[in-house]
């Protein structure tokens, strides 16, 4: 009797050999998302960061926003730059807008929640897109074990069935379906296999999807109040009053 894993496919049953090759289909598919996964969280974090880096000394003063709004054009492909460029753009059309008024801190706040409400949008969205895949991952791994089971089941009903049978080499006890209880086995570890490789993967991967989801709402909060206090600052030309003290005899 061979014992190897080859020796075990060959002597496996059409059900069994179904079992596997399911198995392994679902371990390339899980592997292929996997690896487009890792390369898009890689890709995203970089660029989010390298547009951040850009981002920073142009909000920092209010006269170069409208640079800041034009950023995002170069770092379409980063997830940061399609929530902040967006919303840095609907900031200064509000505050063409508002007119006059835009000295109105009441106003300004009110423009600056509605251009947060927009940034909640889009960070669902970018959180939503890193998503994708990752529901596939899950099923895979929760399901992988009861589909080498399935296997494992048919496998050992074969086996007693042989047995059962004298002209297939039954009543020999164990040693007539040792074989087939080790190729009906054969199916769970593989599946069990499949199952702990997808859940590493699976927990590998929410990791740094909550990790560019806090990226997210670190920028997005810390624009808000980077475009409350831009709106504070005297324009550039705006008069300046002073204030002479003045001393009595």
């Amino acid at each position: 009797m061979d014992f190897t894993l080859v020796g075990l496919w060959h002597q496996m049953g059409p059900v069994a050999k179904a079992v596997v090759v399911i198995l392994l289909a679902m371990s390339v598919y899980a592997i292929g998302i996997a690896l487009e996964r890792f390369l898009t969280y890689r890709r995203s974090r970089e660029r989010s960061l390298r547009y951040i880096a850009a981002l920073q000394p142009l909000v920092s003063s209010p006269e170069r926003l409208r640079q800041a709004a034009e950023l995002h054009k170069t770092f379409n492909d980063a997830p940061a730059a399609r929530v902040i460029g967006p919303a840095i753009t609907e900031f200064l059309d509000g505050l063409d807008s508002l007119g006059e008024r835009r000295s109105d801190p009441i106003d300004v706040e009110l423009l600056v929640h509605e251009v947060t409400r927009s940034m909640d949008r889009a960070k669902k969205r970018e959180v939503s897109s890193l998503q994708r895949g990752l529901p596939v991952l899950a099923t895979i791994s929760s399901s992988a074990p009861f589909v080498g089971l399935f296997g494992t089941v048919f496998g050992i009903i074969t086996a007693f069935q042989q047995m059962a049978d004298p002209s297939k080499g039954g009543g020999g006890g164990l040693a007539s379906v040792s074989a087939g209880i080790a190729e009906a086995l054969l199916t769970t570890a593989v599946g069990l296999g499949v199952a702990i490789a997808v859940v590493w993967f699976y927990n590998f991967f929410v990791t740094k999807q909550e990790q560019l989801g806090t990226l997210l709402d670190d920028t997005a909060g810390e624009l808000a109040d980077r475009l409350v206090k831009s709106t504070r600052a005297p324009r550039p030309g705006a008069p300046v009053r002073r204030v002479e003290a003045t001393v009595t005899p």
